[in-house]
């Protein structure tokens, strides 16, 4: 006898709610895309559904999938719920039907370059960002650190000032350039995809001259 023993996705569906539903080919993935980006089974929409059930189990410890079903039913609106879902999901899946038709080949090619070749860049491109969008906001002159500078530690300048960018996430230890002089300005990337500056230590070597 096997050590072992598997049971599919299906076959794990069919013993437990007696049940064997098929889609055709793609048609899931965009349901459930339709779904998630339209919310429409987020707790709001349809309740606390891990709640409900762990409610459920607590009092009925013997029950079937059909008992879940009148229960949730009777007792939450499920029918009311249910149908709203998949109005709202529905809703969504027209309005992709509608922008599918707006895709050019063209319009994938600089998607594709863009996943590519810009946001993976993005991780990289921290001084070429973060240091003139200083210079900016201080109103003063800014520049890249050449090679020599940077094995010194010195990301770039501001005016005349040296700065060394570190990065919170990959912060290990005491900076390289360990010059007093040469503040460290730490950064992180931020959910939204932007950069957040820290410029504490910036701002008390500035306010020295």
């Amino acid at each position: 006898m096997a050590n072992d023993l598997h049971i599919s996705k299906d076959e794990r569906r069919r013993i437990a709610v007696g049940q064997d539903l098929d889609y055709p080919r793609y048609t899931t993935k965009i349901i459930n895309l339709a779904c998630h980006t339209s919310q429409a089974t987020n707790r709001g929409s349809v309740g606390s559904i891990d709640e409900i059930l762990e409610e459920f189990e607590a009092k009925n410890p013997d029950a079937t999938f059909e008992d879940w079903v009148g229960y949730y039913k009777e007792q939450h609106n499920g029918e009311v719920k249910v149908q709203r879902a998949a109005k709202k999901t529905h809703d969504m899946v027209e309005n992709m039907r509608e922008a599918i038709d707006l895709i050019t080949y063209e319009m994938i090619r600089e998607w594709v370059e863009d996943l590519i070749l810009y946001k993976s860049y993005m991780g990289f491109d921290a001084r070429e960002v973060i240091i003139p969008k200083l210079g900016s906001e201080l109103q003063v002159s800014s520049r890249l650190a050449s090679p020599e500078e940077m094995a010194d530690g010195i990301s770039g300048y501001l005016g005349d000032q040296p700065i060394c960018l570190r990065s919170l996430k990959h912060d290990d230890g005491p900076a390289m350039y360990e010059d007093p002089g040469v503040p460290v300005v730490y950064y992180e990337e931020i959910d939204s995809g932007g950069y957040r500056v820290e410029m504490s230590e910036l701002s008390r070597t500035l306010d020295e001259f």
